[in-house]
């Protein structure tokens, strides 16, 4: 070999090695293909992890693996790849459910290692509508947990890891108490603590959560509940009329998202200090012992018609605090009665919905007072309405007495308004009505004194309306045809449906229509009625109401119905009394006429002054 050829084999080398050099990588891009390996290998892993489990699924009668005879390296790879996805977490994602059952006087309740949560509730006291346990939720309907992210791994939530519980009572009651501590374990010591505490005489259960140096992996936590409402009333169609999400803001009243259709809400004026999943005569009701996090979603809506087995459903994302102390306060979960819920103030008796303003004063110092006093008497709930119906028909006796004098005086009066109204039928308006006010004035007679008496009871009548159908004392309680005063009462079922009926017929909301009807066909004929040109007819329109409320009533409580039925009994007997033997027209007509004698000395009064001042400008403007 010359020299020239060794020359160009020591460059061709020199060249090689050049060039393998400047591909050799660098720290940073040796690195980055680790963790790419890392990453391949940690999905290859999860992917065997998966395939297992699908395994153990898919065959009822697999026989655990025995795990001495594991082998060590898919042990490791296999813990590796757990820790690579869930970190300080992956020693509990794997267990096996262990459900605990606690009793009370009046819950039975089922909770879970999986989540350490409460899965399931069921009221001992109650019963569903077709006689089965009432079970408020379980597992597959309600979802409890708090989510949570997990820096530089992702969002997690509670209920998809296993804890560890301490030993509890399986029964209490009376003041006993006893207590369930889920603990999740994290590395180094770490935990978080979902501890319950349940007492043997109430429907609420204790509730906190603890974060116990978390720091670095919980963050940003969000209590997350879901429940699906079950149907378990008569009339799933009023069940769902009457289910949404009630809350209350601090330092603010009751407020609630719409119980007839679909609607959500950021409350982020103000935190909660309680939010209620309220269905017709149950709820359950989250309640702080402090205030919850500002800016919590909730969402409520119920479930398409066809589907016969849930009626609602609700969503409720409160932020919680990431250090110590995460949540405490209480579930309630029991009957919508107002004397249970007063008890724990914070205005949580109003997810009862017993009318605002006067008309819920009116449902809860005089209704509620009366018909719990009547309770006691243990007699039958309808004969408790009929005898309530008659203690507020004698509490608004002088009321109806007024109303029925004023109406006795238009109705002597009446002939001469008619004489008034043909002789001045071609008349200025301004004089018409001049000279009407006059005749009123002499006779000592005013037009509105019936008014004030019919105004001053419209409170009580909508306060039975509100009152009937959210008592729960009702639910269950038969009387006569109907079994159950709280839903309607149905006679025959319609092998078709009528828009806006139904497919039953409910008796009790017939026989109200009824008395109705003859209420007012008795009361017009007794009472004057006067029709302006232009105007409806209003003896039409009170004879139209009646078919109306046929409609409107045909799927209400039918104790709501039978208490109008009853009302409109009475009222057409007091009418008749009172017309028969209190009232005597003759006296009102020798009155009417001794007023006629004295008002006549006395002059034109003020107002009648102003009615033909006003007339006098008008003539001088038409001028």
């Amino acid at each position: 070999m010359d020299k020239n050829s060794v020359i160009g084999l020591v460059l061709i080398g020199l060249l090689l090695i050049g060039y393998t050099m400047y591909q050799q990588p660098n720290d940073e891009e040796i690195a980055q293909q680790r963790r790419i390996n890392d990453s391949l290998a940690t999905v290859s892993a999860q992917k065997d992890m998966d395939r297992q489990v699908e395994t153990f699924k898919s065959n009822d009668l697999a026989v655990a693996p025995d795990t001495t005879a594991e082998d060590s390296a898919s042990t490791a790879l296999r813990n590796s790849a757990l820790t690579a996805k869930y970190g300080a977490l992956s020693g509990a994602v794997e267990g096996e459910e262990v459900e605990k059952i606690v009793e009370n006087e009046h819950l039975r309740l089922t909770f879970s290692n999986k989540g350490g949560s409460l899965v399931r509730a069921e009221l001992k006291q109650f019963n569903t509508y077709d006689s089965l346990p009432l079970v408020l939720f379980d597992e597959e309907n309600q979802k409890f947990g708090f989510e949570f992210v997990y820096p530089s791994l992702g969002k997690f939530n509670s209920s998809d890891f296993y804890f560890t519980s301490s030993t509890g009572k399986p029964s209490v009651s009376g003041e006993e108490t006893t207590q369930i501590t889920y603990t999740l374990a994290l590395d180094g010591g770490r935990k978080i603590e979902n501890i319950y505490t349940v007492t043997g005489n109430t429907y609420d259960v204790g509730y906190e959560t603890r974060f116990n140096d978390v720091s670095g992996i919980i963050t940003e936590p969000k209590l997350i509940w879901e429940l699906s409402a079950r149907h378990i009333e008569k009339g799933i169609e009023s069940e769902r009329t009457k289910s949404s999400i009630f809350y209350k803001e601090q330092d603010s009243g009751r407020d609630y998202l719409s119980e007839t259709g679909s609607d959500d809400a950021v409350v982020d004026e103000a935190p909660l200090e309680w939010v209620a999943f309220k269905q017709n005569f149950f709820s359950t009701i989250l309640i702080g012992n402090q205030p919850f996090g500002k800016g919590a979603e909730l969402e409520s809506h119920p479930y398409e018609e066809e589907n016969d087995s849930l009626t609602q459903f609700y969503s409720a994302i409160i932020p919680l605090n990431a250090d110590g102390q995460a949540f405490s306060g209480r579930l309630f979960i029991g009957p919508n009665d107002y004397r249970v819920l007063k008890d724990y103030g914070y205005e949580i008796d109003k997810v009862i919905n017993l009318g605002w303003g006067i008309f819920g004063w009116v449902n809860k110092y005089l209704v509620i007072t009366i018909f719990d006093w009547l309770e006691h008497t243990g007699l039958s709930y309808g004969i408790i309405i009929l005898i309530l119906t008659l203690i507020i028909k004698m509490i608004l006796m002088p009321l109806t007495w007024k109303n029925y004098l004023s109406s006795a005086k238009m109705r002597v009066l009446k002939p001469e308004i008619d004489v008034l109204n043909e002789k001045n039928k071609d008349a200025d308006p301004m004089k018409k009505q001049q000279a009407t006010m006059e005749l009123y004035r002499k006779t000592g007679v005013s037009p509105f004194a019936g008014c004030l008496p019919m105004l001053i009871q419209l409170p009580i009548l909508y306060a039975m309306f509100q009152f009937f159908p959210s008592s729960i004392q009702l639910r269950h309680e038969p009387f006569l045809w109907a079994d159950d005063l709280s839903a309607y009462d149905s006679i025959a079922s319609l092998p078709f449906t009528i828009p806006f009926y139904g497919d039953h017929v409910s008796l009790f909301t017939l026989l109200m229509c009824i008395s109705t009807l003859i209420y007012t066909v008795y009361n017009s004929n007794n009472m004057p009625t006067q029709t302006q040109p232009g105007m409806p007819n209003m003896k039409v329109i009170m004879y139209i109401f009646p078919f109306m409320m046929l409609f409107f009533f045909n799927q209400f409580a039918s104790g709501l119905s039978y208490y109008y039925f009853l009302a409109n009994v009475i009222s057409i007997f007091q009418m008749i009394l009172i017309k028969r033997f209190f009232i005597d027209e003759e006296k009102i007509k020798l009155q009417i006429a001794e007023n006629k004698k004295k008002k006549a000395k006395l002059g034109k009064s003020r107002f009648q002054q102003k009615l033909e001042d006003m007339a006098k400008q008008r003539g001088l403007n038409a001028k």
